[in-house]
């Protein structure tokens, strides 16, 4: 993975995370009295759809690269070295924490896409 790209793509996600949150925000600020049926309206509408799907997939990705991150950097064998027994497995420990993480990820998405679309 290329490094500037994935800090680019973090700080263009968070202004996306932002604009997401001004839109719920202006949803509850134009409405004064919300009832369930209005609530139930503007999160069926297919433009909120669209937008929260976006919005929780770009959270997961924006997650992983800051899980990836962590990972790449402490989870070698320089970083474990302190621990000796550590050293020799550090390659092995983060791939297995970075499979976690991506299974855990598509989890996530398959069952947030899941409760929103159903």
């Amino acid at each position: 993975m290329i490094g500037s790209r994935l800090w680019l793509f973090q700080r263009i996600s968070s202004l996306f995370l932002l604009v997401y949150i001004i839109y719920i925000a202006l949803f509850f600020v134009n409405n004064n009295n919300i009832s369930y049926f209005d609530w139930t309206l503007f999160f069926l509408s297919f433009e909120t759809r669209v937008l929260t799907s976006i919005f929780f997939i770009i959270v997961l990705v924006h997650g992983f690269i800051g899980l990836w991150t962590v990972g790449t950097d402490y989870l070698t064998p320089r970083t474990l070295g302190l621990y000796s027994s550590f050293a020799n497995i550090a390659d092995s420990l983060r791939k297995i924490y970075q499979a976690f993480f991506v299974l855990l990820g598509l989890f996530c998405s398959i069952s947030i896409i899941y409760l929103i679309w159903s």
